[in-house]
């Protein structure tokens, strides 16, 4: 399926790119678009001025939004929505207001893709790799 977003992918958008991948739709293809252009046929939109799956000012994030549409039980899965929340709701991007040690590491990681790619594309498949990683650790530790 065709999942569509904004350009420039930040940490919720990379976070929810690899929620998506791993636990919704395997075959995913991504296309980024600014808010005013056309969005394709048959696409998903997320987190877009029209898109049903968006952030909720000041209370859930996008990949909050994607774990209650899709009933995500995976318990790694909804701690890495944890921290998620904690940097993007909750800390508003303040570093000095985020409650768990592990947020900021994998926060600044995902802020930082978009400065080391060429394109989004490329931010979100390094994205994949980092979550992917940072998933395998979690649950080694659980």
């Amino acid at each position: 399926m065709l999942w569509v977003t904004r350009t420039r992918p930040h940490v919720d958008r990379c976070a929810s790119a690899w929620l998506i991948k791993r636990f919704i739709d395997q075959e995913a293809k991504f296309e980024f678009i600014s808010g005013e252009d056309p969005i394709p046929n048959n696409a998903i939109v997320f987190t877009l001025p029209k898109a049903s799956i968006k952030p909720i000012e000041g209370k859930k994030t996008t990949y909050d939004v994607l774990v209650e549409k899709y009933r995500i039980q995976d318990p790694i899965a909804l701690q890495v929505g944890k921290y998620i929340h904690d940097f993007e709701i909750d800390a508003e991007e303040d570093a000095s207001k985020v409650k768990f040690k592990e947020t900021l590491g994998i926060c600044y990681v995902l802020k930082g893709l978009e400065h080391n790619s060429k394109t989004d594309h490329e931010t979100v498949e390094k994205a994949l790799i980092v979550i992917d990683a940072f998933y395998t650790t979690l649950k080694e530790e659980a």
